[in-house]
């Protein structure tokens, strides 16, 4: 077998050290918090030099945006997102829904945990928090949108108010407080919700 270039040598261990930063970074920021994190305690954490970390990935906001970032754009995330986006059956689109962000919440609970934190955090840390929902929110969006060409929405609801709603029963909150507060299975939460936002979006 032929010996694996240098160059690609390199490239993977590049990419094995980055983990380990982004892993290291997201344990101590939930945590100690990420106030009290440092950059010194990432490195220390991660077992590389501190220059390491900056070089690999950045300071701290950088950190935190890299993070979400891989959160928010999970593939398996974005399948999801594509499905909703041509389902025929209204009922298929909020199913879809509930199932895509179980995951993001039951694969990522830590992203999820940072991204609740943004108002603790520094001016460029909550931005990067707020960007994450900002998309997760778009995300969203595409099911308001689609049973909205499905004709499907209660007489007066727009893809605006729809949106918020779905965003009430699926966004960053509505989880947790049900599996992590009320020690729900995310199999009921995940019936609950869907049936509860079919309740208050789908024609009668």
């Amino acid at each position: 077998m032929a010996a694996q270039p240098r160059a690609s040598r390199r490239q993977e261990s590049a990419e094995q050290t980055r983990r380990l930063i982004l892993e290291a970074a997201q344990d101590l920021f939930i945590t100690q918090g990420y106030a009290a994190t440092t950059v010194n305690d990432i490195a220390a954490r991660a077992r590389v030099a501190v220059a390491t970390v900056y070089t690999s990935v950045g300071g701290k906001p950088t950190l935190l945006r890299a993070l979400i970032e891989a959160g928010v754009n999970d593939p398996e995330t974005a399948r999801t997102v594509a499905a909703t986006a041509v389902a025929a059956d209204p009922g298929e689109v909020l199913r879809l829904v509930g199932a895509g962000t179980r995951h993001g919440h039951q694969s990522r609970p830590d992203t999820i945990r940072l991204m609740r934190a943004a108002a603790g955090m520094t001016a460029s840390a909550a931005a990067a928090a707020r960007d994450g929902a900002a998309a997760y929110r778009q995300a969203l969006r595409v099911g308001a949108v689609r049973l909205n060409d499905l004709r499907a929405l209660r007489p007066g609801l727009t893809v605006e108010q729809a949106t918020q709603v779905l965003w009430f029963y699926f966004g960053l909150h509505s989880w947790p407080q049900l599996v992590d507060e009320g020690g729900w299975s995310y199999d009921e939460a995940e019936r609950w919700l869907v049936d509860r936002a079919g309740e208050a979006l789908l024609r009668a």
